[in-house]
């Protein structure tokens, strides 16, 4: 393509310095809009009908949709092309202002959180100076369009709070005021963007307009989200005011935290003393009572990531309930998957006592500056998506997450991270008596870890066949051992109740991109073990997803040997037969970010 998309304000299509391309009626224009809101990825074509026609097609619409995109494919050519049953826009960042202000965005912030200042200053300021207004604001507020936009929205102003608070580490406080001062006074919930703001001000000796300006964001906080300024800004104020002035702080106090709302732990949970151990010292820092670094540092968040059934909420929860004293205003447990950001924000408030916001949006507002001055411990359960799960993390103040996948989200940046691996034969011997009884385990030691072994140490899958042997109490654990050994299907062994290894096997696969159910389908086909060589081309793809286990120590590519669950293996060849878009619904698109 020569030329680049210009998406802030208005759309418009150029070639080098010639006018605008000419792109059509209101249908073609909306529908370059949504294939740019989702640059470099598939739109379902069933999605862009929907979108298109405002969710009543004509009988034709499919045909009309094949129009449009022939016409969109005079401008760019082989960049729009049919893939997977929907349409892909392929465009870098030197092509459209909305894709490079993006990436400098997230890769300023990164560069930021990793320490780099200098660097990110030049990234950051490169990417605000970027901003023109709301992003394709000739198309209102339509709803196929809104969810994007409020995104880039949300970036463009946490990018510019950290900017600011850069900028004025280096005395540029009159940009700093020239910048901020319009998006301050749209956005007073925002008490990160008020700060930087009113030290602009004082600055420049405008030390009454930074008190004034205190004063709406306080006033805002109390009528909108029922709260008072976070420390920050409250110590600021003090700072300015001069002794013995009047009281702008306002009396009350907080509102208080929402107590512990966690599930019950487990009774009989065991092993994980290291990871314990590592996920305490990291996450009590920032919960802390005693001003060490997590008093003034970020939210602190760790990542737990391991295969199915590895027990990673399970652990969260465990390690949740020893932090309980460290974080006074509460700890919450918000399930994720694949549930709308609206619904899981709706959840939220009204789980800390706040009232439903209209927009996405505004629901992010309100929690963001509930928690910004709270000491509480967030869990995000089974997370699909990085940047789903960064718009609802602590983003400033002495709140902490735990956040639990069966992806690594490599895109989740500045986190520590814990990876689960299965349980050794004693670990697992444990779960297995603390189910059955260790006396009848002690009686035949040697058919515990087989069973354990069959299981391959899967917390899961060992408790499930613990349940099941403890129902069966005319087996002797040997007898159950060789069932196990002699099953044709281990994965329809692995049922117990509501326990169901299948289950949780089935989520992940409706999750995958289709990409990665055929490097699965293409993995499992091949004998164990699997040498560097004969996935390579999968391996990356693989790794991510939890769905193959990386070589331990240090190896070569020669000799490194990767591993692939047996229960993975069985689930991917019963689809091995199915067209990729079968056995289980396509994934969903661009994940929902803030």
């Amino acid at each position: 393509m020569n030329g680049a998309v210009i998406t802030f304000g208005g759309l418009s299509v150029r070639r080098g310095d010639v006018e605008a391309v000419q792109l059509g009626g209101p249908k073609p224009r909306l529908l370059l809009a949504l294939l740019v809101s989702r640059a470099n990825t598939v739109f379902p074509a069933e999605q862009l009908i929907d979108a298109l026609w405002d969710g009543r097609p004509p009988r034709t619409a499919r045909k009309n949709l094949q129009v449009y995109v022939s016409r969109l494919r005079q401008v760019f050519a082989d960049r729009l092309t049919h893939s997977q049953g929907g349409y892909l826009l392929r465009i870098d960042a030197g092509e459209c202002d909305l894709v490079r202000f993006e990436k400098l965005a997230r890769a300023g912030r990164r560069l930021a959180r990793d320490g780099d200042t200098e660097a990110a200053v030049g990234v950051l300021d490169e990417a605000v100076a970027l901003w023109r207004g709301r992003p394709l604001a000739e198309l209102g507020r339509l709803p196929c369009l809104a969810e994007t936009v409020d995104r880039l929205e949300e970036l463009f102003l946490a990018t510019l709070e950290e900017w600011a608070e850069l900028m004025s580490e280096r005395g540029a406080h009159r940009l700093v005021r020239e910048r901020v001062e319009e998006h301050a006074a749209a956005h007073p919930l925002r008490e990160r963007l008020a700060a930087a703001w009113i030290r602009s001000l004082a600055a420049g000796g405008r030390s009454g307009e930074g008190l004034a300006h205190f004063e709406t964001v306080r006033t805002a906080l109390a009528r909108e989200l029922g709260v008072e300024p976070g420390p920050e800004l409250t110590e600021l104020r003090s700072r300015l005011a001069s002794p013995g002035g009047g009281g702008a702080g306002g009396g009350g106090g907080r509102a208080p935290g929402v107590g512990n709302q966690l599930p019950r732990e487990l009774p009989d949970f065991v092993g994980r003393s290291a990871e314990s151990h590592l996920a305490l010292a990291y996450l009590g820092q920032s919960g802390g009572t005693g001003g060490g670094r997590g008093a003034s540092a970020g939210g602190r968040v760790m990542v737990v990531s391991g295969p199915v059934g590895v027990g990673k909420t399970a652990f969260a929860v465990h390690v949740a309930h020893l932090l309980a004293d460290a974080f006074p205003d509460g700890l919450l447990l918000v399930e994720l998957g694949t549930r709308p950001l609206g619904t899981v924000l709706h959840g939220l408030l009204d789980a800390v006592g706040l009232p439903p916001e209209r927009t996405v949006a505004q629901a992010l507002a309100r929690w963001r500056a509930w928690l910004s001055g709270r000491r509480l411990l967030l869990v995000l359960d089974d997370v699909v998506s990085a940047t789903a799960a960064e718009a609802l993390l602590p983003g400033s103040g002495r709140s902490a997450a735990l956040v639990t996948s069966r992806y690594r989200l490599s895109g989740l940046p500045g986190v520590a991270r814990v990876e689960l691996s299965p349980f050794d034969d004693a670990e697992g011997a444990e779960l297995l008596g603390r189910v059955i009884g260790f006396g009848r385990l002690l009686s035949d030691a040697e058919a515990g870890t087989r069973i354990v072994r069959s299981c391959e140490g899967l917390p899961l899958a060992v408790r499930i066949a613990a349940v099941k042997l403890d129902a069966l109490r005319h087996l002797r654990p040997a007898e159950y051992a060789d069932r196990l050994s002699r099953a044709p299907s281990l994965l329809d062994e692995m049922t117990a109740g509501e326990l169901v290894l299948r289950d949780r096997y089935e989520a992940l696969w409706r999750d995958l991109h289709p990409r990665q159910r055929d490097a699965c389908r293409r993995v499992a086909a091949r004998t164990p073990p699997y040498l560097y060589g004969q996935v390579a081309a999968d391996a990356e793809e693989l790794l991510e997803c939890g769905l193959l286990t990386p070589p331990g120590g240090e190896v070569s590519a020669h000799v490194a040997v990767y591993g692939m669950s047996a229960f993975a293996r069985e689930f991917a060849r019963e689809f091995a037969g199915r067209p990729a878009g079968e056995g289980g619904a396509e994934r969903r698109g661009t994940p929902v970010s803030a």
